[in-house]
């Protein structure tokens, strides 16, 4: 295959044109249960990549050549975004084609999966394990998930997809480029947006408790709730613990939380852990950058951070530091004054 780049390029799963080292790589990693070539190929080659995060993981594939590929039941839903080229995915009852810039809709964990690519033929695949949905739905609601979660199969608001795909992409951009550099704060929280994305977007047998009217709750909830997120700055976002805390669900506690404090508690962390990270570069040393100081304080995109900084605080984050940089090298810099 040419060489070129591609998303998720660092995390390499299979690039080859041997049809038995990329049946067995499709077996080993992607858990495939077939694996058929078309006769009329006059050339082969496969590549692609996986990132797994937590519950989360995005696949890349790239084939060059007809290719069938077969996947028995699961523990994750998958949802396909098509990038170029043609394909047909067939689960259960959900069948359809895959044109370039499309998606599928949410493919069942429990139902077989068969692909068929054409070649050519290049997509980003999203898969979220059930646990890791639960988890975020249960906090979401306020309550247990009594009954199993199931998707109605359906294709979601155009324009929840066209925000989810975007995301996706950006995401998968973002790890590639500085994945090594990710705190685990960053890819954490990356992880929990996503999923929750996800469940808003996608049509299930609990939407209505999605969509229904969020209880009130007291003020002394939201204090709460602030106070853990300034004591918990430097960890992600966990929703769990602040639907805990707050005693209250997590839609119920954000639409008090934009009412008391005008914005959300995403919002809310964002501003304390930029005001750390302000902190971090007044009290830089010459070895210290700014992507260093916005991936630590779990900022995954230092062009994002760089402009939330300077709405913040009027300054870029690299004024910043070299304003304390400047200052380390004054030769009285730590004398006491006479």
């Amino acid at each position: 295959m040419p060489a070129r780049s591609t998303p998720l390029s660092n995390y390499p799963v299979v690039r080859s044109s041997d049809p038995e080292f990329v049946r067995d790589r499709l077996f080993t990693v992607y858990g495939a249960t077939s694996f058929d070539i078309g006769r009329a190929n006059n050339a082969f080659g496969v590549d692609a990549n996986h990132l797994q995060i937590g519950g989360l993981g995005l696949s890349y594939c790239d084939y060059a050549g007809d290719v069938s590929v077969g996947f028995g039941e699961a523990s994750f839903v998958r949802q396909f975004f098509s990038i170029e080229g043609a394909a047909r995915y067939a689960a259960g009852k959900q069948a359809g084609d895959m044109t370039p810039r499309s998606w599928t809709p949410i493919l069942h964990a429990q139902v077989p999966l068969k692909l068929d690519f054409k070649s050519g033929y290049r997509q980003l695949v999203l898969r979220i394990d059930i646990d890791a949905l639960v988890r975020n739905l249960r906090a979401l609601i306020g309550e247990d998930i009594s009954r199993e979660l199931t998707f109605d199969g359906s294709h979601a608001r155009q324009p929840a997809m066209e925000a989810l795909r975007r995301r996706v992409f950006q995401f998968a951009i973002d790890y590639n480029e500085r994945g090594l550099f990710f705190s685990d704060l960053a890819a954490a929280e990356v992880e929990r947006m996503v999923i929750m994305k996800f469940l808003m977007c996608h049509r299930h047998n609990y939407t209505h408790l999605l969509l229904r009217e969020p209880l009130p709750v007291p003020s002394a909830a939201v204090r709460a709730v602030e106070e853990f997120i300034e004591a918990n700055w430097d960890k992600p976002i966990d929703i769990e613990a602040m639907v805990a805390v707050a005693k209250v669900s997590a839609r119920s506690l954000f639409r008090q939380f934009k009412k008391d404090r005008g914005c959300t508690p995403a919002d809310f962390a964002k501003r304390t852990r930029l005001h750390r990270a302000r902190e971090m570069l007044e009290q830089a040393d010459a070895s210290t950058s700014v992507i260093q100081i916005a991936l630590k304080c779990g900022f995954q995109n230092p062009g994002h951070f760089a402009r939330d900084y300077k709405n913040l605080f009027g300054e870029l984050p690299s004024v910043t530091l070299q304003a304390a940089r400047k200052w380390l090298s004054q030769p009285h810099r730590g004398r006491g004054l006479l």
